[in-house]
């Protein structure tokens, strides 16, 4: 580890800043070099940038703490630096291209499927076509016919279009909505807070010790454990919401991590939600069945973790990331505490607590 112990006056410093800052700066032990000067003031700024979330503002200032301390100006700790830096400012973005491209491949698979459907349907008008022409038929019969297998075609292209919108969007083992459209949702929901302010909740849900549960039953069975979960939460939701996908949105997050999106909801009600889900779940007897629908063991209890969180206008900016953000750092908290519980993240004391503020 090197460190710059030269003393170097503000005459000869090289880097252009208003000379409190410079000082600063110099008791800081940080080198007079336009790079490590302009990293370090330009690290400390990002806290006030409104696109980045509490938690990727929270790991810069760490990493920056840790470089003052750490005192190693080396030009190896500087492209580390650099690039832990990227790391943080990409993460949010990174973790999104990971679940589109997963998305993007489910969604070629089915279309393939569609396509090979339809190209017998092409073949089919092919058919139709020849035997009408061969035939012989009355001009005004033929085009009557070839109007009729043409109408056929296009109204199968058209339930095709409205097929690929809706595999695009759901995901293909629970049905669920899926993260594409979660994060849709999401940004519509924030939009229409900003204009109203009304009540704004988010549950993040994960299963407990689910690769445990992998690992003794098989992933064939853990997919049966995840179809399971979301059978009960569209239930609660079918049962709590009549009035559809505006009032209560669930999703697969990704992995065995679900969501469920209340707009309209405060922390009370969204605890309340949370707790139903909760509770139905861990009354669930879960059944293994093999391939045939053969019963191999019952009694199986799967639970859940849930963390709860509305939206603050104490946030500035970054709102649906926050907001997703929080509730993950409550749901945190429920699987620290002992799992199978629900906790409600607190803007008052940025912890989790059993209740609603």
């Amino acid at each position: 580890m090197s460190k710059d112990t030269s003393q170097v006056t503000r005459d000869q410093c090289v880097f252009s800043c208003n000379e409190p800052l410079c000082l600063t700066l110099d008791k800081a032990g940080v080198p007079s070099e336009d790079k490590w000067r302009t990293l370090i003031l330009y690290m400390r700024s990002l806290e006030h940038y409104d696109f980045l979330t509490d938690q990727q503002k929270i790991s810069i200032q760490r990493l920056l703490v840790g470089l003052l301390k750490e005192q190693d100006y080396s030009d190896e700790n500087y492209s580390r630096i650099l690039a832990e830096k990227e790391a943080i400012l990409s993460a949010p973005c990174n973790r999104k291209l990971e679940a589109a491209i997963k998305e993007t491949a489910a969604l070629v698979k089915d279309f393939k499927g569609l396509v090979l459907k339809r190209k017998g349907n092409v073949e089919k008008l092919e058919t139709v076509t020849v035997d009408a022409i061969q035939q012989g038929k009355d001009p005004e019969e033929l085009v009557t016919e070839l109007r009729s297998a043409f109408k056929e075609l296009v109204s199968s292209m058209e339930e095709d279009a409205e097929s690929l919108s809706r595999l695009s969007r759901t995901d293909s083992l629970t049905s669920l909505n899926n993260r594409r459209a979660f994060d849709e949702f999401v940004d519509q929901a924030v939009e229409a807070w900003q204009e109203d302010h009304g009540p704004l909740c988010l549950l993040m849900i994960d299963i407990d010790h689910f690769k445990k549960f992998n690992d003794n039953f098989g992933h064939r069975i853990g997919d049966q454990a995840l179809a399971t979960v979301a059978k009960i939460m569209k239930e609660c939701g079918q049962e709590r919401y009549q009035t559809g996908a505006d009032r209560y949105f669930p999703a697969r997050y990704g992995g065995e991590e679900f969501s469920v999106v209340l707009p309209g909801a405060a922390p009370a009600e969204a605890l309340e939600v949370a707790e139903d889900i909760r509770e139905r779940v861990g009354r669930y007897n879960f059944i293994i069945r093999d391939t045939d629908g053969g019963v191999l063991k019952r009694g199986i209890q799967i639970t859940v973790s849930i963390g709860v969180s509305d939206m603050s206008s104490d946030w500035n900016g970054a709102y649906g990331e926050n907001l997703i953000d929080s509730a993950d750092k409550a749901l945190y908290a429920a699987k620290q505490g002992g799992r199978n519980m629900s906790l409600v993240f607190s803007h008052a004391t940025g912890k989790a607590t059993p209740d609603p503020d």
